[in-house]
């Protein structure tokens, strides 16, 4: 059996005074919601992790609390603290300042302590929008200390030049998805929160004490896989550490054991999600499930200590699950005994469905008659008086399945008919425990830009109704 570390992917952290847009332009990178953001100095306090969506190159993203030399209170000399810390980890330093305010003395110290680092630093001159570029840039340069990118966060402005001039030496992203031999081996990668029986059930599969465990929340820090065989199939499974609430995750270690766990999710085909039967899911555990179907991974989850419910209990639980996850009901749910090896069948049967639901090819065809029959059943909507027409569909890929839909005013479908042809085409296709991605593309009129040519006896027709029209 063999094991190995995951390397990471690159790091970049977003650091500066308080209130300069650090959370925004990490919303912005990111293309979530999930940072604060508000007009309130030291709103983020603790450093948050999120994945880059911005740019063709793959990365994570650290939002550090605002580092301000003017503050005494113990908390903010923490935050700034830790911001520090969790930079000097990274690959590259985001230093974000204020373009209106200008450059300050608490500016110039904080780029003296990044200096300190010895770590590649960019300067990201925020909130430039209307400003003169150069005479921007010209201010700025006195901080000597990296490039500087005019930004806007809130308009988006200068976002794709800041990632480019950071990310110009990364590998780019492998847009094939990282599925080598996958007709000979399936990765699964094992998530969940602190202490729900992640690595007692990968000591459980692989037949072996390769993880450490306890009762001790925390106890596994790194990604670490292992290949077994199980029916004459080869599996790589991969332990990772207890994802917990942002509040609760304490030190940097911890902090990068969490990316490391959020890189797992792109390098598995299947995600198990460990939950504790005793504890019921709860809503980190829905976070974690968001995170891998926002991510196109397939999903099984996996409740476990199942043998230390009654029969109240399991009743209970089942009806917590079947309650909470009226969004992903095509995910299976397994009920196991990691500890005991319950119910470790039942488990590989539903991740060697929900694989091969993930790769499985359909013909353009078949894709395209389930289309006539979803609009034929529900008609999609008028718009300004003309109905979109959906004219044809194809598979755009796998791992998740991808369905490219072709026809014309389709940037004006709504999200509830677009909801509705995924959940025909899931129904249809049979995709269980995967997500699937909806693609549409708008036609083009294949008479743009042509002139009409007139006839000889079209043009004597058209003369003759124009000396018809100056005599009336």
């Amino acid at each position: 059996m063999e094991n190995q570390n995951l390397s990471l992917k690159p790091t970049l952290a977003i650091v500066g005074r308080p209130n300069v847009g650090k959370s925004t332009l990490f919303n912005r990178i990111t293309k979530t919601r999930s940072a604060l953001v508000a007009d309130i100095a030291g709103l983020t306090r603790d450093p948050k992790v999120g994945l880059g969506k911005i740019g063709d190159k793959d990365y994570i993203v650290v939002d550090t609390g605002g580092i301000d030399s003017s503050e005494d209170s113990e908390i903010g000399i923490i935050a700034a603290e830790k911001s520090l810390e969790v930079a000097k980890e990274c690959n590259v330093i985001i230093f974000v300042v204020d373009g209106r305010t200008g450059l300050n003395a608490a500016d110039e110290i904080l780029a003296d302590s990044l200096r300190r680092l010895n770590k590649r630093v960019v300067i990201a001159v925020n909130k430039s929008e209307g400003l003169d570029q150069d005479f921007v840039i010209a201010e700025f340069s006195k901080l000597q200390i990296g490039n500087i990118i005019p930004i806007s966060a809130s308009h988006g402005e200068g976002i794709a030049s800041l990632i480019e001039d950071i990310s110009f030496d990364w590998p780019p992203l492998n847009q094939t998805t990282d599925l080598e031999n996958t007709s000979e081996r399936i990765k699964i990668s094992v998530i969940g929160r602190p202490n729900v029986g992640k690595s007692t059930l990968v000591n459980r599969i692989t037949g072996q004490n390769s993880m450490i465990t306890s009762d001790i929340p925390g106890t596994t820090r790194d990604s670490v896989d292992f290949d077994f065989t199980w029916r004459d199939q080869n599996y790589t499974i991969i332990d990772t550490a207890g994802i917990r609430r942002k509040g609760r995750t304490t030190g940097v270690a911890e902090k990068f054991s969490v990316m490391q766990s959020l890189q797992a999710l792109e390098h598995a085909h299947v995600i198990v999600l460990v939950v504790d039967a005793k504890e019921g899911i709860t809503d980190q555990d829905l976070h974690l499930l968001g995170l891998t179907l926002d991510n196109g991974g397939s999903l099984v989850i996996a409740t476990n200590k199942w043998d230390a419910l009654d029969e109240d209990g399991r009743e209970e639980c089942l009806k917590e699950l079947d309650r909470r996850l009226t969004f992903a009901t095509f995910v299976e749910v397994c009920k196991i005994s990691a500890l005991e090896g319950n119910g470790l069948r039942s488990l590989f049967l539903s991740i060697n469905k929900s694989y091969e639901a993930s790769i499985r090819k359909h013909k353009t065809r078949d894709i395209t008659n389930i289309l006539f029959d979803a609009v034929t059943s529900h008609p999609a909507p008028m718009v300004r008086g003309r109905r979109v027409k959906l004219r044809f569909a194809h598979m755009g890929g796998e791992n998740p399945p991808k369905i490219v839909i072709h026809g014309n005013l389709v940037e004006t479908l709504p999200v509830s008919y677009k909801r509705y042809l995924e959940n025909f085409f899931r129904a249809k296709l049979d995709l269980i425990g995967t997500p699937i991605k909806l693609f549409f593309l708008n036609g083009d009129n294949p008479y743009s830009g042509r002139k009409n040519q007139l006839t000889k006896r079209q043009q004597n027709k058209r003369r003759r109704l124009m000396r018809h029209v100056k005599k009336q």
